[in-house]
């Protein structure tokens, strides 16, 4: 298995994960949690989308989503857990 195939398949590990977590923390706790599962969905679409020529258009993209996600995460566990 080559470097490339790796990485495609954390990543997509990584987007399985958190639609995974994102739905679970949206039905059972908030609604505020519910963009990351929007974004979780958009970089699994990158993912199957990278598996041809189209990897080396989107490497960029990919890392502003995942900067994108990371800066989400932090805002929505700000807002869930500030105090009232």
């Amino acid at each position: 298995m080559n470097s490339e195939n790796v990485i495609i398949y954390l990543t997509s590990l990584v987007a399985i994960g958190i639609i995974v977590v994102g739905i679970l923390t949206t039905y059972l706790h908030s609604i505020i949690i519910a963009p990351i599962v929007i974004i979780g969905v958009v970089l699994a679409i990158f993912v199957l989308l990278s598996k041809g020529n189209f990897s080396h258009k989107i490497e960029s993209i990919e890392k502003l989503c995942f900067i994108i996600t990371f800066i989400a995460i932090i805002c929505s566990f700000i807002l869930l857990y500030k105090p009232m």
